[in-house]
C-alpha cells in the first residue's frame, strides 16, 4: 500500500485507490488529519475536527471492502461541511455562541448522501454567524485566513463558505459542502481558485441548513422565507470534475441527471456581460471575463433584466424578520452583527411581500428570454480582499461586500444554477473565477461549457 501521497490528490484518484485497496481509507484519513494539525492553526478554517468519527468511518469502510462490498463513488475521500449544515453527532454552531454546544441528531440529507457514497467527514468549517456576511469571521471562532495570502498581506477567503474554501484550497479537505444565498460558494471559490456550483434551487435538498425550522431532530428549510426559498447547498472542490461528481451524489434522486458530454456546445446560444450593470467591476476582472467570452464565442448580453436583480435581491432580503434566528436563542447570545441585523428588521405587509415575489417572477421570465442558453458573468467586483477590510474601492467608488457581490446576488434572486471555475489572476496575484449561469435545472449545460473552457484555457 502507498502512503504519504494523498494530501492534494483528487477525489477520483483517492476513491479509485481505496476501491482497489492500494491504500486504506484509514491511511488517507490519517494523512489529512495530520495536515489539519499542521495547517489549521494558521488558517482557522476547520472549527470542529471529527477525528474519532472519521477514523471509525474509515475503519468501517475498510472492513466492508475486505468483505467485497461495493464502496461507493467517493470511497475514502475526506470531506468537510460548512458549519451551517447539520451533522449527526458532530457539533453544528452556525458560527454563533447561541449554538456553541449544539450537536444534531441527524445529518442534513446532502451530508447523508456524501456518507452513503463512501466519503469520510473530517470536520466542520468556519462561517460568519448564521452565514450573514460575505467575510468569514465571527465572535465564537474568529476570522479565517485565505491560504493564498502572505504573512505580510493576509487575505480573506470571502464568505460565507470561507472556511470551506480555505480548507479545500490548503489541502486539509478534498471536497466540501457549502451553502449559497447571495454568493456564498461562488465568491469564496473565486477568492481561493476553486471550482464551485450553486445548483438550481430544489436540485439538492435544502433541509439541514441554518437558519431553519427545528422539527424534532431535523432542521427543515422554511418555505416562506427568502432564505428558505433561495439558499442552496452546493459543492466546492479543487477541480471542475470533482465538483461535478459531488453535485451528482447530492442531487435529489428524482431529478434526472443529464450527462454534460451529451451537450453540443457549438449549438448553444452563449451570452456574456462585464457585470450586472449597476456596480463597477475591477478592470482586470472585466478583462478576464471578456477573454473567456471570446474563447467561447459568446455574444454580448443586450437585455435590461440583469440590471434589476441586485436591487430586487436587497428588497426581498429586507422583508425577512429573521424569526428562525430569533427562535434559536436569547438575544444576548448573538454576536453584535446579528443583534444589529435583528434590530433593523421591520415587518412588511403581506401585500408588499407578495408584490415583490410577483416582481421576482417577472424578472425571472425576462432574464430567461434575454440570456440565451448560458450567461457568462463576473463573480465579484474584486479579488480576494485583505483580511479585516470591509470597504473596497473600484473605479473611485467605495463598495460594501454586498455591492461587490452584485453579480452573484442577481443570479441568486433568479434561482438559476451557476458554476464557477478559475480563469486567471488579478493584478496583485489573486485568483479570478467566472460565473457560468445556466437555465433552471440545466447544470449539465454549465458543466459542458465549463469543460470546454477548461480545455481551451488550460485550467483545471
Amino acid at each position: 500500500m502507498r502512503t504519504g501521497t494523498w494530501v492534494g490528490a483528487d477525489a477520483h484518484a483517492i476513491a479509485r485507490a481505496v476501491h482497489r485497496r492500494e491504500v486504506s481509507a484509514r491511511a488517507v484519513v490519517e494523512e489529512h488529519l495530520a495536515h489539519i494539525d499542521d495547517g489549521n492553526p494558521q488558517l482557522n478554517a476547520i472549527v470542529t475536527v471529527a477525528t474519532e468519527q472519521a477514523r471509525r468511518a474509515a475503519d468501517v469502510l475498510d472492513d466492508r471492502l475486505a468483505c467485497g462490498e461495493p464502496p461507493g463513488p467517493l470511497a475514502g475521500v475526506p470531506f468537510t461541511v460548512k458549519d451551517l449544515v447539520t451533522t449527526a453527532g458532530l457539533r453544528t454552531t452556525a458560527g454563533s455562541r447561541a449554538l456553541a454546544d449544539n450537536v444534531p441528531g441527524v445529518d442534513a440529507p446532502a451530508v447523508a448522501a456524501m456518507k452513503a457514497a463512501g466519503a469520510i467527514l473530517i470536520g466542520k468549517t468556519n462561517t460568519p454567524e448564521f452565514g450573514t456576511s460575505g467575510l468569514t469571521d465571527n465572535e465564537l471562532f474568529g476570522p479565517t485566513v485565505n491560504p493564498l495570502g502572505t504573512a505580510d498581506l493576509p487575505r480573506s477567503p470571502g464568505g460565507s463558505s470561507g472556511g470551506e474554501a480555505a480548507a479545500i484550497a490548503s489541502g486539509m479537505s478534498v471536497l466540501g459542502l457549502g451553502t449559497d444565498f447571495g454568493g456564498s460558494v461562488r465568491w469564496p471559490a473565486h477568492c481561493t481558485g476553486l471550482a464551485s456550483i450553486r445548483p438550481t434551487a430544489g436540485r439538492v435538498c435544502a433541509d439541514g441548513q441554518y437558519p431553519g425550522v427545528v422539527a424534532g431532530d431535523h432542521l427543515l428549510a422554511n418555505p416562506v422565507t427568502v432564505h428558505g426559498a433561495l439558499q442552496t447547498i452546493g459543492p466546492m472542490a479543487r477541480s471542475l470534475n470533482e465538483a461535478a461528481l459531488v453535485l451528482r451524489v447530492v442531487s435529489e434522486p428524482h431529478i434526472a441527471w443529464v450527462d454534460p458530454a451529451s451537450v453540443d456546445v457549438d449549438r448553444l446560444d452563449l451570452t456574456w456581460a462585464p457585470g450586472e450593470g449597476t456596480v463597477p467591476v475591477a478592470a482586470d476582472i472585466v478583462a478576464a471575463v471578456t477573454e473567456v467570452a471570446g474563447r467561447l464565442g459568446a455574444r454580448r448580453y443586450g437585455g435590461s433584466a440583469l440590471g434589476e436583480g441586485n436591487g430586487l435581491f436587497g428588497r426581498l432580503r429586507a422583508t425577512q424578520t429573521h424569526a428562525d434566528i430569533i427562535a434559536s436563542s436569547a438575544p444576548d447570545m448573538f454576536g453584535a452583527s446579528i443583534r444589529q441585523m435583528l434590530s433593523a428588521a421591520r415587518a412588511e405587509s403581506s401585500a408588499e411581500v407578495e408584490e415583490l415575489w410577483v416582481t421576482r417572477t417577472r424578472f425571472v421570465q425576462r432574464l430567461l428570454a434575454e440570456m440565451g442558453d448560458l450567461l457568462v458573468l463576473p463573480v465579484a467586483s474584486i479579488g480576494a480582499p485583505l483580511l479585516g477590510c470591509d470597504r473596497f474601492d473600484v473605479d473611485g467608488r467605495s463598495l460594501t461586500w454586498q455591492e461587490a457581490l452584485a453579480s452573484c446576488r442577481t443570479i441568486s434572486v433568479a434561482g438559476f444554477p451557476s458554476l464557477v471555475v478559475p480563469v486567471g489572476e488579478t493584478g496583485d496575484g489573486m485568483p479570478i473565477g467566472v460565473q457560468l449561469v445556466a437555465r433552471p435545472f440545466h447544470e449539465h449545460v454549465a458543466l459542458a461549457v465549463a469543460a470546454r473552457l477548461c480545455r481551451v484555457a488550460r485550467v483545471r
